[in-house]
């Protein structure tokens, strides 16, 4: 069992942020929980510096995060969830789940949609056009949009009888009415005679007077923070994190703050523990142990996600050192989080999370005397010289008897 009683444990870090600045980075110490901030004594310095070495930070636009977003999501979708965002909203007892109509929408990167009402004699009239003009272009014909690019166009129905509250948020004034959706939520209503030429033509018009929105992520500022020094903890279970917070007159959005970082050191106790484990001699996987996360990177390339790590801390002691060293195991995952809008999606952190293990480790040097050593070798040599001699006798044995057996055939 661990016998180290100390009340404090000593964290020494230096971790570098690449793409939040120091004026919005906070540090804070919670317990294993995160219900209560822990009091920890503070000793760190928080260092601006260039993430790229060259160029600067560019903001993103409400359009390049809604197509940024959407891109994300659509390498998420199970083929399940896929089947649903691809079928029309006809029914809501038509066994897809229709809770989403602004995913639906977005989900390709143009979507062409018939708002209908079964009451409607007018739609009634247009479904026959409605089915056969889907038929012949949806997913399937191919348009050009004003960059040159190739893209289709995805045909979907919407019934505002079972889907009245979408539709009532959707602002549809009439039926039936027809919108072309693009990707980033933007969409164009169709206003002339409903014949499958006119749609058609509406169609191929907005698509080519349309730029396709490219977006990639990229560094939201022009500079990022390298935050080093240490910690001295209550010696229980407990975590800390890095995250976005505003600074003065200027608000970020948090869900949108990448923390991305590179650790350049993490270790628990002495500073100089990695420096007195190799004056002692210990073995070299010991000496590993003390601060595995030294150098590594962990990079997030989606919003809404987080590296998160997870350390076992193992007290440990050396026969003839008085200092007590700390060995870490370390695993990680990479947090994701929600996409709602709301305050239970959270901001993304740099999440350090440690447990301390309740068993120790003792380290014991065992020399042998000089006279254990000789005996051991006598008892190797003599060992040897009777296996040989063994050896020896089975050979001139078996050379006797085989002798024997060929004078008697002779």
């Amino acid at each position: 069992m661990d016998q180290n009683h100390e009340e404090l444990m000593q964290v020494n870090f230096d971790i570098t942020m690449f793409d939040l600045p120091c004026k919005y980075l906070k540090l804070l110490v919670y317990d294993k929980w995160g219900e209560q901030k822990m009091n920890a004594t503070e000793l760190f310095h928080y260092l601006p510096v260039d993430h790229t070495g060259e160029g600067m930070g560019v903001a993103y636009t409400p359009e390049e995060i809604k197509v940024l977003e959407q891109t994300d999501v659509m390498t998420d979708v199970t083929e399940t969830e896929k089947k649903d965002l691809e079928a029309d909203w006809s029914s809501s007892s038509d066994g897809f789940h229709h809770t989403d109509f602004d995913k639906a929408v977005t989900y390709h990167e143009y979507t062409m949609v018939n708002f209908f009402a079964e009451w409607c004699v007018y739609c009634r009239k247009f479904s026959t056009i409605w089915n056969e003009v889907a038929q012949k272009m949806s997913d399937t014909m191919r348009f050009k949009d004003a960059d040159g690019r190739d893209g289709t166009v995805h045909f979907m129905k919407m019934n505002c009888v079972d889907f009245s509250d979408t539709c009532s948020k959707a602002g549809v004034p009439a039926f039936p009415s027809m919108r072309l959706y693009k990707r980033d939520g933007t969409f164009e209503v169709f206003q002339g005679k409903r014949t499958i030429d006119n749609i058609i033509q509406f169609v191929t018009t907005n698509v080519r007077n349309s730029h396709m929105i490219t977006a990639r992520h990229h560094a939201v500022f022009n500079e990022g923070c390298q935050v080093r020094g240490t910690l001295h903890m209550p010696r229980v279970p407990g975590h800390f994190h890095m995250n976005a917070e505003a600074h003065g007159d200027v608000s970020v959005n948090p869900a949108y703050t990448n923390v991305s970082h590179r650790v350049n050191h993490l270790s628990f106790g002495d500073q100089r523990a990695r420096y007195f484990a190799e004056r002692a001699g210990v073995p070299a996987e010991f000496i590993e142990n003390i601060n595995p996360l030294d150098g590594r990177t962990f990079v997030t390339e989606r919003f809404h996600e987080a590296p998160q790590h997870y350390l076992k801390v193992v007290s440990t002691s050396v026969e003839g050192h008085k200092g007590v060293f700390y060995q870490v195991t370390h695993t990680d995952r990479l947090r994701k989080l929600g996409r709602d809008g709301t305050a239970k999606m959270g901001a993304p952190q740099a999440r350090v999370v440690y447990d301390l293990s309740p068993m120790s480790v003792v380290i014991r040097a065992k020399h042998k005397r000089w006279y254990e050593f000789l005996t051991s070798l006598f008892a190797i040599l003599g060992g040897t010289y009777t296996v040989l001699e063994l050896t020896s006798g089975a050979v001139d044995t078996v050379g006797s008897v085989v002798k024997e057996a060929l004078g008697k055939a002779n």
